[in-house]
């Protein structure tokens, strides 16, 4: 979201906003007996009697991922999706909630963790201004379901620098993660892989992730996807166009085929994508707006800011960015070639051929 409609974002989280949002919270009660997560997306759900798949014929497991599922080799969850990635996969997953402090300032990261054996490779997302993880559960649960450990801290809120908000995620994913990793006791004793990290994030979180990547988290992190970010310097924060030539990592940018107040164009993600360094990649979704890549319904105020509103299916345009998403974590963090440089393995021919998506790539 631009500068321009901070003032207007502000009156309407304060009135509107935060009351509408904040009875919507994911599950942060912790559910370490195996079972999974609810599943918000429009994958297959999964249930908490689902098989914890491991090796294919390990004994004791009571079903076999479907052919060419990923699946848990006891070390770090590496595999072909075969489905796209556009349903949940075959690990089952916790949910936890867990505090962080980063010097004066202490929040609580939400926690997916597959139920697998092993190290599993790590994405943290940050949400849009003032948006609460709980407009984004279904790419959590996607990307868990998958084998991945998920982060995720609620925005905390337009007065907080962006600057800040990237210090805050360059401790979590590079001091507090690894020590989580190795204290025994902790949720996330022995489950992350820490050469394997990507981080993603919408609107301003793209923003904050993109600086964190640049700066703090520089060399510690492999890949980056943005929804519809933005290059705005919030609260006196950084414009990660800024040092972006010098990211070092490949990114990958989803954003909406209708320019909207709260990603103007001049800084919004084709902004971005420009000073990108190869590899990097494009992908627009046709008559889609800001407020689609998370799910409106947790949190309605987001339609009533942004504008104009998109042409496109909301729950389709949800659909589409978390298996692309996903495919694209599964590609660079799980090594799954089958994905294609270009989604090929995820959907992508069709997509285009429809005139859903187009993709541009460097």
């Amino acid at each position: 979201m631009s500068l321009a409609v901070v003032a207007r974002w502000s009156v309407v989280a304060a009135s509107a906003f935060v009351p509408a949002c904040s009875a919507a919270q994911p599950d942060t009660t912790a559910s370490m007996d195996g079972g999974t997560g609810a599943d918000g997306d429009s994958g297959s759900a999964m249930s908490d009697s689902g098989p914890v798949l491991d090796a294919p014929g390990v004994p004791g497991d009571s079903a076999s991922p479907a052919d060419g599922a990923a699946v848990d080799t006891g070390t770090v969850v590496y595999g072909d999706g075969g489905t796209s990635y556009g349903t949940n996969g075959p690990v089952s997953y916790t949910t936890t909630a867990l505090p962080v402090t980063n010097g004066s300032d202490s929040f609580t990261v939400n926690v997916w963790i597959p139920s697998t054996s092993g190290m599993h490779p790590v994405v943290s997302f940050s949400p849009g201004l003032e948006q609460p993880s709980a407009g984004y559960t279904p790419y959590a649960t996607r990307l868990a379901s998958w084998g991945f450990v998920v982060l995720m801290r609620d925005d905390p809120g337009i007065l907080v620098s962006g600057d800040t908000v990237a210090s805050d995620l360059s401790y979590t994913v590079g001091t507090w993660l690894p020590a989580q990793s190795a204290t025994s006791g902790s949720a996330l004793y022995g489950k992350a892989d820490l050469a394997h990290i990507g981080l993603a994030g919408h609107s301003r979180g793209g923003q904050t992730t993109l600086v964190a990547a640049e700066g703090g988290l520089l060399g510690k992190v492999e890949a980056w996807v943005g929804l519809d970010p933005v290059n705005t310097a919030y609260s006196a924060g950084t414009a990660p166009a800024t040092n972006l030539p010098s990211i070092g990592i490949p990114t990958f940018y989803i954003g909406a085929g209708i320019a909207t107040n709260c990603a103007p164009v001049g800084d919004d993600y084709q902004t971005l994508y420009a000073v990108s360094p190869s590899p990097s990649i494009a992908m627009t979704i046709a008559g889609a707006a800001h407020p689609q890549f998370e799910d409106v319904g947790d949190c309605s105020a987001c339609v009533l800011v942004c504008s104009p509103a998109g042409t496109a299916n909301s729950q389709t345009v949800l659909d589409d960015a978390i298996r692309y998403l996903t495919a694209y974590f599964a590609r660079e963090l799980l090594g799954d070639s089958s994905v294609g440089a270009l989604f090929q393995g995820a959907g992508a021919p069709p997509d285009e051929a429809s005139g859903a998506i187009t993709i541009v790539s460097k």
